[in-house]
């Protein structure tokens, strides 16, 4: 008799755990795409891009760079950076394999990668 009450609540236990693991998942993805450096391979419409975003320290250069891994899309690739205040730099339009922009300063918070021009932007 008490094995035969263990087991449902056995799957119950492992049902609230995975309910509980499945609600915190998107916090824990959500956080991470948020930040400068989250490199990457995406999948759009046209095509997967990489895109990569940090800072090099000796340089005081922040810079993003969006390259094409595979896809019909012959558009120009494109990045920016937005920078903790908001402020979003130009544009740096490549080709549609590659575009990188360098800004001198510490102070992005993420880069910004589009693949063809009509694509969604994506933050890195």
């Amino acid at each position: 008799m008490i094995t035969a009450l263990a087991h449902p609540v056995r799957k119950a236990a492992a049902a609230l755990g995975v309910t509980v693991l499945m609600t915190a998942m998107p916090v824990i993805a959500a956080s991470q795409a948020q930040a400068l450096g989250n490199n990457r391979e995406v999948s759009r419409g046209c095509g997967t891009n990489y895109v990569a975003s940090g800072y090099a320290s000796p340089q005081g250069r922040s810079w993003a760079q969006t390259t094409r891994r595979s896809g019909t899309c012959s558009g120009r690739l494109s990045a920016a950076l937005e920078l903790q205040d908001g402020y979003q730099t130009k544009r740096a339009y490549g080709d549609r394999n590659e575009a990188i922009m360098g800004y001198n300063s510490s102070s992005a918070r993420y880069g910004l990668h589009w693949g063809c021009d009509d694509c969604t932007v994506t933050k890195s």
